[in-house]
């Protein structure tokens, strides 16, 4: 279904299962929630009534014509699909970049939140951006560098660059996936994705989206939930260590930056009993 945005933008959404409503906020920037949904959406189901999103811009969803991906538009569009479905309150999960977005909504709409889902989340990209760099280059072999984290545009060029080289080399898939199988599984769900630059293009040349969002986790006082990868090399396997929840559970996992696709069965499990208790 498409619900169309307060600023005419048609929005991708797809409701399956019963129970607490939760929405899911993937991660990119500019991918989508296909994947999610088909790996562990039926695990999920069973508990939850869970709210699939494709970002603006991002998978099935319109790009905006003027050009409007801000984070405060953004969490604009996460009210109005909240309001189109009558929910007073509601679990939000966010995955890798999602998390910034999960974390910026409750910390703005904290009587609309029941619960949040952390998982492999940034709330830091220079700093995950910095471990990416730094693994890819212990994967080709190469020394490490310093870079300026107050030098965005340097960042993203040396994170360009280092993905170049794993990728000429067949190697950038370990920095997410522990397996070439769950890669190779990955990209048969993603066949169909159109590939829409503007979403991404946007963020990673805005600085509002480079802040330290760590900072917000001291004020959020809903239950949270972080999950954790012990080899999710993305995001960098420690980044969880420096969020300051006061009421949050922390679970590091045997996995990558997808343990809903690596072990859906584990990672249903562990949200069923957060959210029980």
């Amino acid at each position: 279904m498409y619900i169309k945005t307060s600023d005419g933008v048609s929005l991708f959404l797809e409701k399956e299962g019963t129970g607490l409503p939760c929405i899911f906020l993937h991660g990119g920037p500019g991918y989508w929630s296909k994947s999610f949904q088909e790996t562990t959406g039926d695990l999920l189901a069973e508990n939850l009534e869970m709210i699939y999103l494709d970002q603006r811009g991002c998978g099935r969803s319109e790009i905006s014509s003027h050009g409007d991906y801000s984070l405060e538009r953004l969490l604009q569009d996460l009210e109005e699909v909240r309001k189109h479905f009558g929910f007073e309150q509601w679990n939000v999960m966010g995955h890798s970049f999602g998390g910034i977005l999960a974390v910026q909504y409750a910390e703005r709409f904290p009587e609309r939140v029941k619960g949040l889902i952390l998982s492999n989340v940034t709330l830091e990209m220079k700093e995950s951006f910095g471990y990416q760099i730094k693994k890819g280059r212990a994967l080709l072999g190469l020394d490490s560098f310093e870079i300026s984290r107050d030098d965005i545009p340097n960042i993203l060029n040396a994170f360009y660059e280092t993905v170049q080289l794993l990728m000429e080399k067949d190697l950038f898939h370990k920095l997410q996936f522990q397996s070439l199988s769950h890669k190779e599984k990955m990209d048969r769900i993603d066949a169909d994705i159109q590939v829409k630059p503007d979403f991404q293009q946007y963020v990673f040349s805005s600085e509002a989206y480079f802040q330290d969002f760590r900072k917000l986790t001291v004020g959020v006082r809903v239950p949270v939930l972080v999950l954790s990868g012990k080899y999710d090399y993305a995001i960098g396997p420690k980044h969880h260590e420096s969020f300051h929840f006061s009421n949050a559970v922390y679970k590091v996992l045997d996995s990558g930056h997808h343990p809903y696709l690596e072990n859906p069965i584990l990672f249903n499990n562990i949200i069923v009993e957060f959210l029980a208790s």
